[in-house]
């Protein structure tokens, strides 16, 4: 009050003079600037209701201690926010109604919360609806921008892949580790104190029970961040040395402590591990129709090569499996012709031998059995899981770290153009 001028105070009634509230303090205190990024502001309001979204979703303790351990990132994440609506703004990029129902399901699903409930948890858990659709709007406008602007250069060439599945086939019979990952990156020297900090307390927060997949969704700068900091099954030779090491020293769900590398500060949770191998071709499954011959115990040599020859025969005529009721048919065959379906493994040897590469629709040679001759054809061949990713998963997930990688080279270079100024 004492900055108000004598001829002020003459103007205003002399009640307003004690008509400030505590309520009236504790709304100018959630309008106070939290942050000036160019020409927007953050408010404490807006950091107060993220961090108890992140709290929420992270499902940490919701005290005031966490609350202020946290605010230091939650504002530089609500300050990497704005530089990408302003630039996707800046580039017209569009963020659909759909778009933004189609993320608010997604929301849902992470929150555990019923499809549709959106408006009412937020509103249940007194956080505005605002800060998670500020939220959701920013990460679909980033990625358009970033697909839109690093397409052509994120193209996976098969040159890649094929070294991808040579490693795989090199590390056979190595351990796997499968994995998850928080990158906190420190893309100026002078971050460095407060990542390193804030890698900390989530290290200690998750060691206290948050959920790991939950916080690396909020907090993660890597691509993996989006599936919970999922990063797949790892073999021997994919991670930089300072991170294979501790990766490799862990017991399945122990979480690493905070390892700095050139990009930032990760920590690493081992989810499991296997040793690596091919699939097994007696595990695949198979559904089999024959045309059978029938042969007495004590035929002839003739009479056998008599059955073959029409075996043969009949091998040659069969295009597919439909084929197989009308020929079992016209020669009369006495056994059905449905065997069933098997694992290649459960097979009598003489079978498994042949049925082992037969590829389907293909009628295999005429099989000599105890009691006959057999033409047998795989009608479905379902083959045994491979640890060995296929091509078309491992293009996605190059891709993926690809664009990652220039993302983050973007936003470093739009924060250092950016007028920044944090006010608390």
């Amino acid at each position: 009050m004492a900055f108000l001028s004598i001829g002020l105070l003459r103007v205003l009634p002399f009640a307003a003079l004690f008509a400030f509230t505590p309520a009236d303090a504790m709304a100018q205190s959630v309008q106070r600037i939290a942050a000036v990024v160019n020409d927007k502001i953050i408010t404490v309001r807006d950091l107060d209701n993220r961090t108890g979204l992140v709290v929420k979703a992270s499902k940490l303790p919701n005290t005031q201690q966490t609350h202020s351990r946290l605010h230091p990132q939650i504002l530089r994440l609500l300050i990497e926010e704005q530089l990408q609506l302003q630039e996707a703004e800046r580039l017209s990029i569009v963020v659909s109604d759909r778009d933004l129902d189609i993320g608010k399901g997604l929301m849902e699903t992470r929150l555990h919360v019923p499809k549709g409930s959106f408006d009412q948890f937020f509103n249940a858990n007194g956080i505005s609806t605002e800060t998670a659709l500020t939220q959701i709007r920013a990460s679909i406008a980033w990625s358009k921008l970033v697909n839109r602007r690093f397409a052509n250069i994120a193209e996976v060439s098969e040159e890649e892949i094929d070294e991808v599945v040579d490693q795989f086939e090199r590390n056979m019979g190595k351990p796997q580790f499968l994995a998850a990952e928080i990158l906190l990156p420190v893309d100026n020297p002078a971050d460095e104190n407060q990542v390193r900090q804030l890698a900390q307390r989530l290290l200690e927060e998750i060691q206290k029970g948050g959920n790991f997949n939950a916080i690396a969704q909020q907090f993660s700068a890597s691509a993996s961040s989006v599936r919970g900091g999922q990063i797949g099954w790892i073999s021997p030779g994919q991670l930089a040395s300072e991170l294979e090491v501790p990766l490799t020293a862990l017991k399945s769900g122990e979480v690493s402590a905070p390892i700095r590398t050139l990009l930032g500060y990760h920590i690493l949770k081992l989810e499991e591990r296997r040793i690596l191998s091919v699939a097994d071709p007696l595990k695949a499954k198979v559904t089999l129709k024959h045309v059978f011959l029938p042969l007495a115990e004590n035929a002839g040599k003739v009479e056998v090569a008599s059955q073959i020859g029409i075996a043969e025969t009949i091998a040659a005529s069969l295009q597919n499996c439909d084929d197989i009721d009308a020929v079992a048919k016209e020669v009369k065959s006495p056994a059905g012709v449905d065997l069933g379906r098997f694992r290649v493994g459960e097979l009598a040897p003489v079978m498994r031998d042949v049925v082992a590469t037969l590829q389907p629709g293909f009628p295999s040679k005429p099989v000599r059995l105890p009691t006959g001759i057999s033409v047998i054809m795989v009608c479905e061949r379902v083959e045994p899981a491979s640890d060995i990713p296929q091509r078309e998963d491992i293009r996605p997930r190059l891709r993926a770290q690809k664009l990652g990688i220039l993302a983050r080279r973007y936003l470093r270079d739009l924060r250092r153009e950016a007028f920044i100024e944090s006010r608390i």
